[in-house]
């Protein structure tokens, strides 16, 4: 049985060691959980991390950003996946942190070089 974390809210903790990948807790854009690493030992990939709600599809890969896992290809078509790209490397960022108080709060980080990005970031751009 997979354990249940906050809905809301994603801390990110560094691996120990040199080459050591840091451990990313990335929330699921559609329900707003923690998603869960799967390791990808035989391959020697780095982790896909999935949803832990039933029946979603989300899943995130640190070089890849956000990919549902199906081959349908009308649930493919049909689902609007965020692509917010960092402004430093260009790489897709992950959902890291949601405030329910703040319904249109959404703190996204890079899996490379650790920037974040919120959407009142870009509100204040547009309106200066």
């Amino acid at each position: 049985m997979l354990a249940v974390f906050p809905a809301h809210i994603a801390s990110e903790k560094k691996g120990l060691g040199t080459g050591t990948p840091r451990d990313l807790h990335v929330l699921c854009y559609q329900h707003h959980r923690e998603m869960l690493p799967k390791l990808q030992v035989e391959t020697g990939k780095p982790p896909v991390y999935v949803c832990q709600e039933d029946g979603c599809l989300v899943c995130y890969e640190a070089s890849g950003g956000y990919f549902l896992d199906t081959e349908d290809p009308k649930t493919l078509k049909l689902e609007i996946r965020p692509k917010v790209r960092c402004s430093h490397d260009g790489r897709l960022m992950y959902l890291a942190e949601v405030r329910p108080e703040q319904r249109s709060f959404r703190l996204w980080k890079c899996p490379e070089c650790d920037a974040s990005y919120t959407h009142q970031q870009s509100e204040k751009k547009a309106g200066a």
